[in-house]
């Protein structure tokens, strides 16, 4: 290491210098090519410090290069990894200052080929006679004006000159207006300069040209930095001045506008013309600049990752060996801090992590010992618990559950442990409805819930009570879910049979009981004493018997009526025709002349499990309904109506053409003792409720629209007809009885 060491500050210093040297080569090509005399006496001096330095940088990079391949040859400790992570360095550094390079040589091409487009040229061009052209008409416009004075003052004596120059001047717009004779002889003058300035006077061009050409037009500069016309013309002498030659000399200032806008296009034009003769130099120098700007970063860049590698390799080769040690089992492994940097802290961090390890894999043994007998406990309360325990996981797949949960659901769950949920529905459908219904309400509420669930048994439905509570897992956004259930099926009939045994006990004591007394007493009273009384008597005793007979009857039918509801219906689900089962019922009651009945039936209506003695109750209680509702009605009808209703339900409707029913008595007509009629014991559709929420449907009641009520029972179609129902049109029959 020592060596080495040594072996690589001489590098050091001679790369440093040359990055150096190359940097300031850099910098003075980089000035050459802003300045086309400097460019052309040091361009070629500096490329060539540019390129020596970039040599030496090159043989010390290649010298130190293969030194480290020898190295690697020779297997050297950290050689390898000093290898590696060279190439990993360069290839780092350099393929992001490649890429800018390329960019950076195409966008300067592109750049000066927009500087030099030819259509600038052609602009420039354009713009220049566009300036000129301006200017020209500036000197026309001067020149008709100065003319127009030459004009005015033809043949006037020098005095009315005198008078009549400013206004002259005025009129034509100009700074100075002057009027010469023989030998620049002044006769007159107007400015609009201080009084008494003296006017300027012919220059040599005027005078040259003037009689030559009889006038003289021409921009000059003026005193203030700005562009003037001077305008000379010949004005034709007077008697007074008989013989001699008269000029007319006008200056017009330029307007700043105008002067610098053609100025500015001069200088363009002339700085474009210089920008196209150095075009290929300039193209050479950028792209020359930008490879050497290119070589002293890519050699800058290995030459750093030779250097922190060389530092990095040494404390991580130290590092190898204590891992070593660690993994074969020596937990114990403390290695010697080199330096108080980040290596150094990693080095203390090692020693930090190797005596924790040694202590975390006493804690670990000891925890998973710890745990072993958790889970044993775990296990075998679960496995003695009355209550059903099963757990599914945030997928939706069942993970593990008690035998209890087996017993209660009368499924083999340890061979569905790890499928999922609609896997399970497969197999087993009631099973997986009643796993999906708990599914559902626990994506519902994932705080947990509570809620009595019936599920179909071997005999009969079963009625669990269930609660489910979500399972602490933070790392996933739905944890799944634990759920606990009880069959109470038991328990709430024998509540029920409890409550309404209590309820038959007291009606047979305070009600039953008296009944066939107070029939028999009236029966005697009506034999007794109904012959030998007067004719007034013997009917109001005969009325008065009667009445009590009747109403004896009517509540020994409705304590039978109550007892009825009381017990618990067993229903036997079985695959039942509907449409069939309504016409069933329909031709019982063909005799009848009021009310008629229609059906419409849905011919392509979805198969149903239910039972059909149960529904057959149904129909006729809801029929009966609808033909006392319609007693004294002409034109009575009762309608039958069987349709899918979707979701997997089928519907049948009961309408009639009645009163319909009171709105008081909608909201609650299902309710034990609530009627609209005098003779009901409101204990028919507290049946049909009872009855219809037993096959896992629901009842309502509502007005039609056009007169009557509609009595709607909604039932789940069977799995079969779920997965093989089609479309198909209804059929409407109509039937008189």
């Amino acid at each position: 290491m020592a060596d080495d060491t040594l072996r690589v500050q001489p590098s050091r210093w001679i790369l440093a210098a040359a990055l150096v040297a190359g940097l300031a080569s850099l910098a003075l090509l980089t000035q050459t090519v802003q300045n086309s005399a400097v460019f052309g006496r040091w361009h070629d001096i500096v490329l060539l410090g540019n390129a020596l330095g970039v040599l030496v940088m090159l043989i010390v990079l290649i010298a130190d290069l293969a030194r480290l391949v020898q190295d690697r040859r020779a297997e050297v400790p950290g050689s390898a990894l000093r290898l590696r992570l060279l190439g990993a360095f360069a290839a780092v550094a350099a393929a992001p200052v490649l890429v800018v390079f390329v960019l950076s040589v195409q966008f300067l091409h592109r750049g000066i080929e927009t500087w030099t487009d030819k259509r600038i040229a052609e602009g420039l061009e354009q713009s220049l006679q566009l300036s000129r052209g301006a200017l020209d008409a500036e000197l026309r416009l001067d020149l008709d004006r100065t003319q127009e004075a030459a004009r005015r003052l033809t043949g006037l004596p020098s005095t009315a000159m005198v008078e009549l120059l400013p206004q002259l001047r005025h009129e034509a717009g100009a700074a100075e207006m002057s009027v010469f004779g023989r030998n620049q002889r002044l006769l007159a003058t107007s400015s609009d300069g201080e009084p008494g300035a003296l006017p300027e006077l012919l220059s040599e061009d005027v005078r040259l040209q003037l009689p030559r050409d009889g006038r003289y037009v021409a921009v000059e500069p003026a005193a203030d930095g700005h562009l003037r016309v001077r305008v000379a013309v010949i004005v034709l002498t007077s008697t007074e001045v008989s013989g001699e030659l008269l000029t007319l000399q006008a200056l017009f200032p330029v307007s700043e506008q105008l002067g610098a806008l053609a100025e500015s296009v001069r200088r363009t034009y002339s700085h474009y013309g210089e920008l196209m003769f150095l075009r290929e130099p300039l193209e050479s120098s950028f792209t020359l600049s930008l490879s050497v700007a290119l070589l002293l970063a890519l050699f800058a860049a290995f030459y750093g990752a030779f250097v922190f590698t060389h530092r990095l390799v040494a404390p991580i080769r130290t590092m190898v060996a204590g891992t070593r040690a660690v993994a074969a089992g020596h937990l114990d492994t403390r290695l010697p801090v080199p330096s108080r940097d980040d290596i150094g802290a990693l080095v203390e961090s090692f020693n930090d992590m190797t005596s924790k390890l040694a202590a975390a894999g006493e804690e670990a043994r000891r925890s998973a010992a710890e745990i072993e007998r958790s889970r044993s406990r775990l296990a075998t309360v679960l496995a003695h618990l009355t209550s059903g325990v099963i757990a599914v996981d945030g997928s939706g797949r069942l993970q593990m559950a008690n035998q209890a949960a087996a017993d209660i659901l009368q499924a083999d769950l340890a061979v569905l442990t790890g499928q999922a949920l609609d896997e399970v529905a497969r197999e087993h459908a009631a099973l997986g409805r009643f796993l999906e219904s708990c599914a559902q309400r626990s994506r519902e509420s994932p705080e947990g819930w509570w809620e009595e669930i019936g599920v179909p048994g071997e005999k009969a439905k079963r009625v669990l009570s269930c609660s489910a509570a979500p399972l602490p897992d933070d790392r996933v956004a739905s944890p799944g879910y634990v759920l606990v259930f009880e069959d109470i099926t038991a328990m709430l009939k024998a509540q029920r049979e409890a409550a309404w045994g209590e309820v038959a006990r007291r009606l047979a004591h305070e009600i039953k009981n008296p009944l066939t007394p107070i029939q028999l007493s009236a029966e005697r009273i009506r034999r007794r004493y109904l012959s030998g009384q007067p004719e007034p008597d013997v009917e109001l005793l005969d009325r008065a018997t009667h009445t009590i007979v009747q109403q004896v009857e009517a509540m020994r039918d409705m304590v039978n009526a109550f007892s009825e509801y009381a017990r618990a219906p067993e229903v036997n689900l079985a695959p039942l025709d509907l449409n069939g089962l309504v016409r069933g019922v329909a031709d019982l009651y063909h005799g009848l002349q009021q009310p008629r009945l229609r059906l419409e039936l849905d011919a392509g209506l979805a198969g149903i499990e239910a039972d059909a003695i149960r529904l057959r109750q149904v129909l006729h209680n809801l029929i009966r309904n609808a033909c006392d509702a319609l007693e004294g009605h002409a034109d009575g009808l009762v309608t039958l109506v069987t349709r899918f209703g979707g979701e997997g339900r089928v519907e049948l409707l009961v309408m009639d053409n009645g009163p319909g029913i009171d709105a008081e008595l909608l909201g609650r007509i299902f309710d034990p003792y609530v009627t609209g009629r005098t003779r009901g014991t409101g204990l028919g559709l507290a049946i049909v409720r009872r009855l219809v929420e037993e096959h896992g449907g629901t009842v309502s009641a509502s007005n039609r629209a056009e007169g009557g009520a509609c009595i709607e029972v909604v039932l789940p179609i069977s799995q079969h007809s779920r997965e093989t129902r089609v479309d198909s049109r209804p059929e409407s029959s109509g039937r008189r009885s």
